[in-house]
């Protein structure tokens, strides 16, 4: 019995090892992940694999008949072609041909690598050398820039991008044209019999000779289908046809086909040849997995057979000491193992693995090895259980059984409950008890007695719900007093503490935990705000320090522009320093305005103030600077004056701050509206303006600190406007709204009339 038990040990290891054997086949497949219906395709043709690839080289294709008007002439590279136009000053202009930026680009020390890509120098991509206005790119003729400053480029990030262009050219022709492949394609547009373009790398073939290499592709400007036997037809055939069509007219066609018995080694016959063997693999993986499962499951039937069988000369299982522990006490020991055996293989075994693995494996070897050690312990558990099983004593030793019966024991000497238990045992039972006996007395006896009892037993049971009433009105009326505590917390009253000495029980200690809350929340808040002060004060403080370095860094820009540099980068430089500074500066002075509009801590002088003079004055002021974005400003404020109480310095940052906004993000050749009402006692002015960029942003997080609307941050904007002209105005008495609807953006500032 002992051999045989061995034996079948054996056995399951083994076929245990070959469950790991398939899994580990399967799991390290490239097609891992794609179920098993990818092993149903007849061929590698038939995959997705194969027409992603296919589509790719298509688009290639089409890329490469883009490159050859663009780098070739007569069917051969042509350096000398026209390649880039700058705007080299006001009316003038300067041409770049093949040859220069390519000589530019190895000045700079790039180079195309073996892959054809762009490799070694470092390109400008700082964006603050752009010396040209680029008019023309010969590979991007339709290029529009977004934004002004998208169509300013230096030379160097010029030949750096010709150059990247002329790799995606250099290696199309590499692996398509120069050197011979499964793939051949043909398009042909043609006006006449002797005008016509050709790009093909298998001339000379009709489309019945591209059909008999294999998968193929045939469309014509003339028909509305695509000849095709192909299982995935990439959809963007027909449109890049028509996009790059020369002649306007529906002469042309393109043949594409793959050559399906594979002579010459590229991409295709390696992916064929790679689906083959990992077909293969992956059945070989199923097969060793199915073998695998029911080897485990037939010798762990075995095992259930053989564990617990008496031995020989012995009348009973033998079992051994841990067999006679209780089954939660061997369920303890065996994870405990299996804590022990998992710590000590992350401590040496998991490195053994990284020894023979790859980096990308080491999950997966690590997560066999955690399996088998689970598998292995829990297999011994369930075997374990079972011979106690089969011996009579797993419930009998079990903990359980013990707790059990020594719980009993209690219940059946000491009265255990909880006070919702006795509260509605007590009541069930007693109104069950006093109906039965009122209508047993009901029913059977008519004597005076009887009708006494039968009082008795109503006053009885009025008494008892009568008391249950009164303890679930005080059960309801402490749930009251704690859910007023709780929403006079909610709305803000921090202070609020429930009178505990009117509770008792499970309540009082829930109110109690309550005012323990309510204590917490009041010293959170109260360092909150004290943590706000402190912040205002630090940004304050800190904007303060930086004024004086800064002050310095705008004179001595100043004086050094005063020494009349002759050289233009240096003048650059000094520009750029300038603005910089003077942004920082701006930015500091909006920092200290923002921390004292959001904290209060402004001296306001409120005087009488005509809003229409006001408008009209900013209009004034912002009508030139409108102009370079070409914004007509469209105002409609009325003829007499409209007074109110207001500082005029701030108020005047209030309307700055929404006139600059407008003329940051209006969209350009569009209008601002600037309009002045009377609403009720109140003076209303609005500004709207179309904006240039989505506006996908909320109105309500536009007021927020340093939040703008344009997430691209294509201007110089703090995103502090916004806020400072909202806080200035609710501390002036005045109400500040933002709308958006769609792109309209619409600012409101409202002020009470004066009388």
């Amino acid at each position: 019995m002992k051999k045989r038990k061995e034996k079948a040990i054996l056995a399951h290891l083994l076929f245990s090892l070959l469950v790991v054997i398939g899994v580990s086949v399967m799991y390290n497949n490239t097609h891992y992940g794609e179920g098993i219906g990818w092993i149903a395709n007849e061929s590698y043709e038939d995959t997705p694999e194969f027409a992603g690839q296919l589509k790719s080289d298509i688009d290639d294709i089409f890329n490469y008949v883009k490159y050859k008007e663009v780098f070739e002439t007569n069917g051969k590279l042509d350096y000398s072609k026209f390649i880039i136009r700058v705007a080299d000053g006001p009316g003038t202009t300067k041409d770049f041909t093949l040859d220069e930026m390519i000589r530019h680009a190895k000045s700079q020390g790039y180079y195309l690598n073996e892959q054809f890509k762009v490799s070694g120098g470092h390109p400008n991509k700082t964006g603050e050398d752009l010396n040209y206005q680029v008019v023309y790119r010969a590979y991007e003729p339709d290029f529009k820039a977004a934004e002004p400053g998208d169509s300013f480029q230096s030379i160097d990030q010029l030949s750096y991008e010709v150059l990247s262009h002329l790799g995606n050219y250099y290696r199309f022709y590499y692996r398509f044209i120069q050197n011979p492949g499964n793939l051949k394609f043909e398009i042909q547009y043609q006006n006449t019999d002797k005008d016509y373009k050709l790009y093909t790398n298998f001339p000379g073939k009709t489309i019945d000779e591209f059909k008999s290499l294999g998968k193929y592709l045939y469309v014509t400007g003339e028909a509305l289908y695509v000849d095709s036997n192909l299982t995935f037809v990439p959809k963007n055939v027909s449109p890049e046809l028509e996009k790059i069509n020369p002649y306007n007219n529906g002469n042309y066609h393109m043949s594409v086909a793959v050559d399906t018995s594979y002579p010459y080694k590229d991409a295709y016959y390696q992916a064929a040849e790679s689906f083959e063997q990992m077909r293969l693999f992956f059945i070989v993986g199923m097969i060793c997995l199915a073998l695998g499962i029911l080897g485990c499951a037939a010798t762990f039937y075995m095992l259930v057979l053989l564990t617990g069988a008496p031995e020989e000369q012995s009348p009973s299982p033998f079992l051994k000491r841990m067999d006679q522990l209780p089954a939660e006490i061997c369920l303890v020991l065996y994870l405990a193992a299996s804590g022990i055996a998992l710590l000590v293989s992350q401590l040496i075994f998991f490195k053994i693995i990284h020894l023979f693995l790859s980096t990308e494996d080491w999950y997966y070897g690590e997560l066999v090895l955690k399996v088998l050690i689970l598998y292995v312990t829990g297999v011994s558990a369930v075997l374990n259980l079972l011979k106690q099983y089969k011996s009579g004593v797993l419930w009998k030793n079990s903990l359980l059984n013990k707790g059990l019966r020594t719980l009993l024991l209690y219940f059946k000497h000491h009265r255990f409950t909880t006070r919702i238990m006795i509260t509605y045992s007590l009541f069930l039972i007693f109104n069950v008890v006093m109906i039965l006996a009122f209508s047993f007395l009901l029913f059977t006896y008519n004597d005076l007695e009887s009708r006494i009892i039968m009082g008795a037993v109503a006053v009885l049971l009025f008494l008892l719900d009568l008391w249950v009433f009164h303890q679930m009105y005080k059960n309801a009326w402490q749930t009251d007093q704690i859910n007023q505590a709780l929403l006079n917390i909610s709305n803000g009253n921090t202070t609020y503490k429930i009178d505990t000495k009117l509770f008792y029980g499970k309540e009082r200690e829930l109110a109690e935990n309550i005012n323990h809350i309510s204590t917490g929340l009041e010293t959170a808040l109260q360092e909150k705000v004290r943590s706000e002060r402190l912040k205002a004060d630090l940004i304050t403080n800190v904007s303060h320090d930086i004024k004086t370095p800064l002050t310095s860094i705008i004179n001595y820009v100043d004086l050094i522009k005063r020494e009349k540099i002759q050289d233009p980068r240096i003048q650059g430089y000094l520009e750029v320093l300038e603005q910089k500074s003077q942004r920082l500066k701006t930015l500091t002075e909006d920092l200290v305005e923002a921390s004292k509009a959001s904290s209060g801590n402004l001296k306001l002088e409120m005087t009488s103030i005509d809003f229409v003079e006001l408008i009209y004055q900013t209009n004034g002021e912002f009508e030139e600077k409108f102009a370079l974005r070409h914004l007509e400003l469209v105002s409609t404020l009325p003829d007499d004056a409209m007074l109110i109480e207001a500082d005029g310095r701030y108020l005047w940052r209030v309307l700055e701050n929404l006139y600059n906004n407008a003329f940051k993000y209006a969209m350009e050749h569009s209008r601002v509206y600037v309009d002045i009402t009377k609403e009720e006692k109140n003076i209303l002015f609005t500004i709207k303006n179309i904006s240039e960029n989505p506006l996908n942003i909320r109105a309500d997080e536009l007021t927020e600190r340093f939040v703008r609307g344009d997430v691209a941050r294509t201007t110089e904007g703090s995103g502090l406007g916004i806020s400072i002209a909202k806080s200035l105005t609710e501390l002036q008495g005045g109400q500040f709204q933002l709308y958006i609807d769609g792109d309209l953006f619409k600012a409101t500032v409202a002020f009470p009339l004066k009388k």
